[in-house]
């Protein structure tokens, strides 16, 4: 019995010595963080067009808009005269605009298309000025501005 006394005392110690070399689990957490910028823009493609005296129609070009924050984002269309087309004397033609959702509608408040999505690639679509038949008959140069914006929401 002695003898295993003997024995049992080194082998304990080696155990008992070993066990500082045995260090405990470590871990480390890392933070990732980052930001995405909202970026929203509206573009146009035109071509050149002057009014029809007859009325009618007028394909003022390719509207695209883009916008990629996450809650969506807002087109308005407004117009500086309020849907009319303006010369120097003060003569008015009213018009009505369409695109997307807004089919056919005057300017004299803002237009409002809410996306509920962001648009990450570019949509398009063809912004449409109407003109009345009847009230295109006097010549001159008549102007109005249209203000596309496209806001994230």
């Amino acid at each position: 019995m002695r003898a295993f006394r003997g024995l049992a005392r080194p082998a304990f110690l080696a155990l008992v010595l070993a066990l500082p070399a045995v260090k405990p689990a470590m871990a480390l957490n890392i933070a990732v963080k980052g930001v995405v910028e909202s970026n929203c823009f509206v573009s146009l493609s035109t071509d050149d067009s002057s009014l029809p005296t007859d009325g009618g129609n007028i394909m003022l070009g390719a509207l695209g808009e883009h916008c990629n924050e996450s809650s969506g984002y807002t087109v308005v269309l407004s117009s500086t005269n309020g849907g009319a087309l303006v010369d120097a004397s003060g003569n008015k033609i009213p018009y009505t605009i369409s695109y997307d959702q807004v089919d056919g509608r005057p300017l004299s408040e803002p237009q409002v298309i809410n996306r509920l999505d962001p648009q990450t690639e570019l949509r398009t679509g063809a912004l449409l000025l109407s003109l009345p038949r009847q009230l295109v008959r006097q010549g001159g140069f008549f102007s109005d501005t249209l203000t596309i914006t496209v806001r994230a929401r």
